[in-house]
């Protein structure tokens, strides 16, 4: 029997369905303490952060897997130095962050904070056609996607329904269906140039920390909208308050932010022009029996010696 720790408090009709998995014996360490216990013959985490004294006192351990698809909590030294394979969530997000991203880009675009705030007012203020204080479209705007990934490809698609020309950067770059000019990381600043709507979906890795700067917001259209939904590292904050605060740009829209939960006196919380969701563009119904399939599945592969699905390089993080 393999042992399988979930070191989290999973909902019992998940934990019965990990167990009907024959070949497994299947255990719950929803706290640190008990965790500590159950991880030291255990052969597989199933988790989404660890402490280097578990890994140690986990010695027979071959493979973790994460309900989430960022990693970064999981990959510590213990875990790189170790055989140990990292498996992810990807592909369970890519719908419904889809959907976020594109409620964040039609509230800019039709302007809804302000409609909202306008209705709590009861307050009806003609816009069409005398005087003419119009929305915005989508057709014909440029959709910038960096990180055209499951998510990223998704987010192409919706753009492409409501008429957008879509470019995008991917670290490998190659011809993508939905996408009309995909690029390497060397392109970014061209894409942050051409694009009305910039949208990150890109992993938190070394390479991608602080990816967008000072530098890069300066070269963004004033006109332009960044949103956010990749992690909150990826954006130099300091840099993102200068550039709302100053018309670099015209707004952002933030699904994550570098300290979770937004701290009350940051000043993000009261920008014109910023929208602040709390790391909700995953949310479903369905997210617990998609990540329950993924892990099932990659359990029966397990069992079988078969090749695990969304293996994470540790080195690159994702």
């Amino acid at each position: 029997m393999i042992k399988v720790v979930i070191a989290f408090p999973l909902d019992e009709v998940y934990m019965d369905r990990i167990r009907e998995v024959s070949g497994i014996r299947c255990v719950k360490a929803p706290d640190y303490h008990s965790l500590l216990k159950e991880a030291e013959d255990a052969e597989v985490l199933f988790t989404y952060r660890l402490s280097s004294e578990v890994v140690k006192k986990a010695k027979k351990l071959k493979w973790i897997q994460s309900p989430f698809v960022g990693v970064d909590p999981i990959l510590i030294d213990e875990v790189k130095k170790r055989d140990i394979i990292v498996t992810c969530a990807r592909g369970i997000h890519y719908s419904q962050a889809s959907d976020h991203v594109f409620a964040l880009i039609l509230a800019f675009a039709r302007k809804l904070p302000e409609l909202i705030e306008d209705q709590k007012n009861k307050v009806w203020k003609v816009r069409h056609p005398i005087p003419f204080h119009p929305l915005d479209e989508l057709k014909g705007k440029t959709l910038g996607v960096i990180g055209v990934g499951s998510t990223g490809q998704e987010v192409a698609r919706k753009g492409k329904c409501f008429g957008m020309r879509v470019i995008g950067i991917k670290r490998t770059p190659d011809r993508m269906k939905y996408v009309d000019e995909v690029y390497g990381v060397d392109k970014l600043d061209y894409v942050l140039k051409e694009s009305d709507y910039v949208v990150l979906c890109v992993p938190f890795t070394p390479e991608t920390e602080n990816l967008i700067g000072e530098s890069e917001l300066k070269k963004m259209k004033k006109t332009a909208y960044l949103i956010n939904i990749a992690r909150g590292e990826v954006v130099d904050e300091v840099a993102l308050v200068k550039a709302i605060k100053y018309g670099w740009i015209a707004g952002a829209a933030l699904d994550v932010v570098r300290t979770e939960p937004l701290l009350e006196n940051s000043e993000l919380w009261d920008l014109d022009n910023v929208i602040i969701t709390p790391h909700v563009a995953g949310s479903t119904p369905y997210y617990w029996d998609r990540a329950i399939d993924v892990f099932v599945e990659n359990l029966t592969r397990f069992l079988k010696g078969k090749r695990l699905i969304n293996i994470v390089d540790k080195e690159k993080g994702y």
